[in-house]
């Protein structure tokens, strides 16, 4: 009767290769006629994959045999970072009388090509509610995006402040109607960069506005005819210029879900989803 134990002393030589990225963790024990090593891949980017091969040593690392080939699990190509676990049938391979085991793991790593993908969603918020982005994801990318509602182009034509119409210059007198709300509109650009398999994050500048309308109608004295309607902006919700978008993207197969933030002038912030597709 054969009888062999194995020492539970694990050792890892990293190649140049995988500098920056650690086996940890390593740990051998027996089950049966197999040995059980199990190692953790850390370090190293979502897009990275490994080919992993398993040697042994039975004279305290002088020589090492391998990779051996009697192995299952988590050997071989297309690995990714995480708790990995090796199964050696030991008796199948290298029968042996009573002796000491030294496991080395060596890891090559290489970079998965990053594939680019055209995307379109709807985006916006409470008050834009009308948006379209588009552009490029991959591992850099870019996007543009415009946001809007049904007043974003209607312009005002006189300033509300201290309780009354400040620029007013028609004949007669003006009322105000029911006619009220947020004129809101922003176009940006920016750039795309991968975080995650399937994490994106986003950040772009461009131009925008946000007014608070009134609508008022103009009436002249001899007779109460009306003279027209003009839009009126309220001088202390009255914002345009330079805009800052920034947000995150995760794309579930085809579908791809967005959540960000936007300033205007940085003094105000305002909050966007989005859901489209990636072709």
């Amino acid at each position: 009767m054969k009888i062999f134990s194995v020492v539970l002393l694990s050792l890892f030589l990293l190649p140049v290769s995988l500098v920056a990225q650690n086996i940890e963790n390593i740990r051998s024990y027996m089950s049966g006629n197999n040995v059980i090593v199990s190692y953790d891949i850390k370090g190293g980017k979502f897009y990275n994959y490994y080919t992993i091969s398993l040697y042994v040593s039975r004279d305290g690392c002088k020589t090492w045999e391998g990779p051996l080939k009697e192995v299952s699990g988590s050997v071989g190509d297309n690995l990714r970072r995480g708790l990995h676990q090796i199964t050696w049938n030991v008796m199948k391979e290298s029968p042996f009388v009573e002796q000491s085991f030294v496991f080395d793991i060596r890891a090559k790593v290489y970079e998965e090509p990053m594939k680019k993908s055209f995307f379109v969603s709807y985006v916006g918020n409470t008050n834009a509610y009308l948006g379209l982005m588009f552009g490029m994801i991959g591992k850099v990318g870019w996007y543009g995006e415009v946001r809007g509602n049904l007043l974003s182009f209607s312009f005002p034509d006189y300033t509300y402040a201290n309780g009354e119409i400040t620029d007013y210059d028609q004949a007669g007198y003006y009322v105000f109607t029911d006619g009220k709300g947020y004129s809101l509109f922003s176009a940006l650009a920016g750039l795309t960069f991968q975080a995650g398999r399937n994490v994106f994050f986003y950040t772009g500048i461009g131009y925008g506005w946000d007014r608070y309308l009134y609508e008022i109608t103009n009436y002249i004295y001899e007779d109460d005819q009306s003279t027209g309607t003009y839009n009126v902006v309220h001088g202390d919700y009255n914002l345009q210029g330079f805009e800052i978008d920034a947000g995150v993207m995760y794309r579930y197969k085809m579908l791809l879900f967005s959540a960000g933030a936007t300033t205007l002038n940085f003094k105000n912030v305002g909050w966007t989803v989005g859901i489209g597709f990636a072709f």
